[in-house]
Order: structure tokens, then C-alpha cells, then sequence
């Protein structure tokens, strides 16, 4: 895999087509993995590059599976754009609408969160109900292999959860509402809301692979030119790293890269 730094030419080039986006991905790409989704936070050389590039870029979005009011409050940046429960929310400034009619996800979801309760006698796991979706989380328990299991043995016995999208994320298993909608097709929808001619799109974990599929089927020379980035770790799934561009090491180097970005943006929006 190519790392990126040895590269920043082709990214240069992006960045001096116009209208260009940018797009990330928030856990493990610019907040390092907590032991708990609560205790995350948005790295504060990340935040103040964002800042600068929502004001030099056509779009800077931040896409993620937690709720968008949550998404906002962690980021806590106005000029960007909130894309969250895997696509189907999406907040801009003091507004966020539901990417379809999702009254009947809520109702599955909450059915099957329900019956998900005998897992907390297992030490460590937590569960979060996020409307739309739900993620149980099992990166504090003893035994993180069994716990998954356990996990995926309860999940596949309840006729409920049939109806959902199971992925196994980084020490986490989501449970997402059985639509087309996903961190691909938010993607491709901001590239077309945009009109961009350039995009950059940075992900760490399974759920941003349709992202990256999203950004190489829209390349299209001269119209567009776009770049997935994977922001590698220990715990990257291999299949990431295929469906990727480019490498980045960790937070530290998107920190970096982020950097690099805002000192040679020379377009504005």
C-alpha cells in the first residue's frame, strides 16, 4: 500500500481542481479509540486544521455511525457538514433531517435492543440504542473473542434482528436499518450536491469501505479525481486496506496530513 507522504504530488494536483471536498470519518480517524465511545475526543490539532479547511474547501463533512446530535457536540465545528447513523442522518448548522422514512428502524431497533439486554451480564459490554441503529460494544471485556461470539450467537437466534445489517466493527458489532443507504451513498450524494471535481475521503474502519468504493467509481478524469485514504492500526480490517488509495499511519499522521492539506488548499468556497 502506498503511504501517503510519498505521494503528496498526485494529492496536489486534486487540490488545484474547483470546486474539492473533503470528508472524514471520525472514530479512529481523527479521535483515537477510547475505551468507551463516551470517553473519545476529536484530537485538537485535527479540530483546528478542520477549521481552517471549512473555510478554504468547497465541503468539509465529518461522516460516522454515532447519532448526529452526538456528532456535532464531539466535532464541534459549525461550518462543516454531520452525516451520521452510517448515512441516514445528516445535520447542517441547527438543522438535521432523516435521509428516509425511518418510523419502522426505530421500532426494530429498539425491539431487538430490548432483547439484547441478557448480554450485559457479560462484564464490559455496552449497548448503545442509537434510534436508527445500535452498537454493542465489547472492547472492555475479559475476553474480547468470546464476547464477540456470544454477541453474534444471541444476534443471529432473534427473528427480529433478520431484518438488520450486522457488521462487525472494531471491537463492536452494529446493527444497522435494512436500507441502501450507507457512508457510500452519503458520499457520492455530497460529491453530486457539491458539483466537486475533487475529493479526499479518510476512514479507518469497515463501514467507511463503501465510502472508498463510493469515491472510485465516481473518478472520472477530467470531471473528477478523488482519493480513499485508509488511517491504518493495529485493529484495520485487511479488506480496507485493499479498497484504499492511500496509507496514513494513525491519528498522528492525519494530524499531519491535515496540516499538509491547509498549507497547500489554494482554493476557497
Amino acid at each position: 500500500m502506498r503511504y501517503i507522504f510519498d505521494h503528496l504530488n498526485l494529492i496536489r494536483e486534486t487540490l488545484l481542481r474547483s470546486p474539492v471536498g473533503l470528508i472524514t470519518d471520525v472514530d479512529g480517524t481523527i479521535s483515537r479509540i477510547a475505551p468507551t465511545p463516551q470517553q473519545a475526543r476529536i484530537s485538537s490539532s485535527c479540530r483546528y486544521y478542520l477549521i481552517r479547511l471549512s473555510h478554504q474547501l468547497a465541503v468539509v463533512a465529518a461522516i460516522s455511525g454515532r447519532p448526529v446530535a452526538q456528532l456535532k457536540g464531539m466535532v464541534g465545528i459549525d461550518g462543516m457538514v454531520y452525516i451520521g447513523n452510517h448515512g441516514l442522518e445528516r445535520g447542517e448548522k441547527t438543522r438535521t433531517k432523516l435521509a428516509t422514512d425511518t418510523s419502522d428502524y426505530f421500532r426494530v431497533i429498539n425491539s431487538v435492543v430490548k432483547k439484547l439486554a441478557p448480554l450485559l451480564a457479560i462484564e464490559g459490554i455496552n449497548i448503545e440504542n442509537k434510534g436508527m441503529t445500535a452498537t454493542i460494544h465489547y472492547r472492555l471485556c475479559n475476553d474480547p473473542q468470546l464476547a464477540e461470539r456470544e454477541i453474534l450467537k444471541l444476534v443471529a437466534a432473534l427473528p427480529q434482528a433478520k431484518r438488520l445489517t450486522i457488521i462487525k466493527d472494531r471491537m463492536a458489532i452494529d446493527l444497522i436499518s435494512p436500507t441502501d443507504i450507507n457512508k457510500g451513498t452519503a458520499t457520492r450524494d455530497l460529491i453530486r450536491e457539491y458539483n466537486l471535481r475533487g475529493g479526499i475521503y479518510l476512514g479507518d474502519d469497515t463501514t467507511d469501505i463503501a465510502a472508498f468504493q463510493a469515491i472510485r467509481t465516481a473518478n472520472s478524469p477530467p470531471d473528477f479525481q478523488g482519493w480513499a485514504i485508509a488511517v491504518n492500526s493495529p485493529e484495520v480490517p485487511p479488506e480496507l486496506i485493499s479498497a484504499a488509495d492511500f496509507l496514513l499511519e494513525g491519528v498522528s499522521d492525519v494530524e499531519r496530513f491535515l496540516k499538509w492539506l491547509t498549507e497547500n488548499t489554494v482554493q476557497s468556497s
